[in-house]
């Protein structure tokens, strides 16, 4: 009778104990913050759409610049600098395509050499070389997340309206957010009926030559 009991007791036991384990709530895991997030993304997906650019150095390191509170970043040779304003924007994809253009200038002279157009964007006589600067960049980026995260480019150009008010009015280093819009819609409608990196080339030579 004793061993019986024990054997029960033992069998009590473990139906106890696992009743216990299962009973046990798994943590859920703690949310990244905005900055978290923003460095993942420029981690995983804007760094990556840059690999084919392999003489040209990608920034890797990362800097907020807290006092800044508009939607804006900045590229140079060893780092990528956002605004707080940006880390703090809801749209990823606003966020995708800002960053993604800042570093598109970064690797802008290695594009045009790969098409065999010179080492320096040329002035033109009604588009000064800022300007072009800025619709290659806004070229490269789109044309990047359009053949790399498609469903990305699907919302940005939904959200054209929104990218259009953060681009600002015309100065005399950047053309207004209506002509570049209007650049990089060509690009888009037209990488629609033909091979996307067969227009790439065409946007990016027309560009290049703009008066």
């Amino acid at each position: 009778m004793k061993k019986t009991h024990l054997f029960f007791g033992i069998v009590l036991c473990l139906i106890v104990s696992c009743s216990n384990s299962n009973s046990i709530i798994k943590e859920e895991p703690v949310p990244l913050s905005n900055k978290e997030k923003i460095k993942k993304l420029y981690v995983e997906k804007i760094i990556p759409l840059f690999k084919e650019y392999t003489e040209a150095t990608i920034p890797t390191t990362f800097k907020i610049d807290e006092n800044d509170l508009s939607i804006n970043a900045g590229a140079a040779f060893g780092y990528v600098e956002i605004s707080k304003g940006l880390v703090d924007y809801n749209k990823e994809y606003i966020q995708l395509f800002v960053i993604a253009h800042e570093v598109a200038h970064i690797v802008t002279l290695n594009q045009a050499k790969k098409f065999n157009l010179g080492n320096s964007i040329p002035r033109g006589s009604l588009t000064n070389e800022y300007k072009k600067a800025e619709y290659l960049a806004d070229l490269i980026a789109i044309h990047l997340i359009n053949t790399q995260l498609n469903e990305q480019l699907n919302l940005v150009v939904n959200d054209f309206s929104v990218l259009s008010n953060l681009l600002g009015t015309k100065s005399f280093t950047h053309p207004s957010n209506i002509e570049r819009i209007k650049e990089m819609k060509s690009y888009v409608n037209e990488s629609l009926q033909q091979n996307p990196s067969i227009i790439f080339k065409k946007k990016f030579e027309e560009i290049w030559k703009m008066d």
